[in-house]
């Protein structure tokens, strides 16, 4: 099947026609297994709410805010959790949001998003050793693949051999 790249606002409308039986799919594969939480961090309103239905029809726990710094004003789960950030946001510069983390003795992945894509915004996201880098709009099967993979823990075998 191809995938065609939509913008923030039209996702919920697509994921309900189009994406619906994949959606349905990742609810009921996640029903058995622990719910990842994702954190959005966008400061634009719009398309944290488009990006929070996508997560939660796709079987994740989805949390929103506008800018980092309310994000780390918040009470942070970091067992099966990811971050997805926009690159540019109000407050403090989200590429920062890793030292923060590490800072804080936490270590969660960040995807990060922009609309303002250049090669040195690239090498920033590289730099600060993100696990993924979208440009918006966003292609939300390669959002939400990517979350799965980020977030993938090895699974040790209990009788190796």
């Amino acid at each position: 099947m191809h995938w065609r790249l939509i913008n923030a606002s039209q996702i919920c409308e697509v994921r309900t026609t189009r994406f619906g039986s994949l959606c349905e799919n990742l609810v009921a594969m996640n029903a058995t297994r622990e719910q990842l939480q994702v954190y959005v961090i966008d400061d634009e309103e719009s398309s944290r709410r488009a990006l929070v239905r996508l997560l939660l029809a796709a079987g994740f726990k989805a949390s929103a805010y506008s800018c980092a710094d309310e994000f780390l004003a918040t009470s942070i789960e970091c067992n099966s959790a990811c971050i997805v950030a926009d690159v540019f946001t109000k407050g403090m510069n989200s590429l920062e949001l890793p030292l923060r983390l590490k800072e804080l003795g936490l270590i969660i992945p960040v995807i990060y998003i922009t609309a303002y894509d250049t090669p040195e915004t690239r090498e920033q996201v590289k730099r600060m050793g993100a696990s993924g880098y979208f440009r918006k709009p966003v292609d939300d099967q390669a959002l939400i693949d990517a979350i799965h993979w980020t977030c993938k823990k090895p699974e040790i075998a209990s009788n190796p051999g």
